[in-house]
């Protein structure tokens, strides 16, 4: 009798867990997830933005999902030359906007792995700014304004560790064409002030490049 308990205590644990496998742990119509960079050794892992970028994927539906991408960048150096009162101040300000729009089509996988492929559209603007300011108003100030255009392609995969936490791997390639306009400077000597166009500093550019990493990331 006591075997017979215990192997109809074996069959019920058993079919549970089956039952609890069975379960899918992947994204469903209107699941929203975000995820982070894993950099680093297994020992030594750290996370960070996926290349500065904030991410966000919508599913439309189990096998379909749109993603977000949205980095924002804005850096400031400022250096200082001379006592007052004939101080002059040096600023160097960097900054960039970067969207990426894409699609993800996802396939048959596992209760707990998801496949997917898909295409990114590539949008980004940027400014540098040359500031020179003396401490009695004038100035030189040198502006100049830079775009992106481009897209990409790739591949990954989603492994849910947990009901809404899952590990992830992407690769792909981009090919972004960019273009730096002309430089607009200003200058303020006493009371004359002269803006003038840089004609030759425009150029453009098409690079392909090649990208992947792991992810971490979780459901809302």
């Amino acid at each position: 009798m006591k075997k017979i308990v215990l192997c109809a205590f074996a069959l019920t644990v058993f079919s549970a867990a089956n039952a609890q496998e069975s379960v899918s742990y992947k994204p469903t119509t209107g699941t929203v997830t975000t995820e982070v960079g894993l950099i680093g050794g297994l020992n030594n892992a750290n996370f960070n933005l996926n290349g500065g970028a904030l991410k966000f994927r919508y599913f439309l539906k189990e096998d379909l999902g749109l993603r977000l991408g949205l980095g924002i960048n804005n850096e400031k150096t400022e250096d200082y030359v001379g006592v007052s009162p004939n101080q002059t101040t040096f600023t160097d300000k960097d900054s960039d906007i970067n969207l990426k729009l894409g699609i993800e089509k996802h396939f048959a996988g596992t209760s707990r792995l998801s496949t997917y492929g898909g295409a990114d559209l590539i949008i980004g603007t940027g400014k540098t700014v040359d500031d020179e300011v003396e401490e009695n108003g004038d100035y030189d100030k040198f502006e100049q304004k830079r775009s992106n255009f481009g897209f990409a392609v790739f591949s990954g995969a989603d492994y849910y560790i947990a009901e809404k936490l899952y590990l992830g791997v992407e690769a792909g390639i981009s090919f972004v064409s960019s273009k730096l306009k002309d430089g607009e400077r200003s200058i303020k000597n006493g009371n004359n002030l002269t803006d003038t166009i840089n004609p030759g500093s425009k150029g453009s550019e098409f690079a392909t490049n090649v990208f992947g990493g792991i992810r971490i990331g979780y459901q809302f």
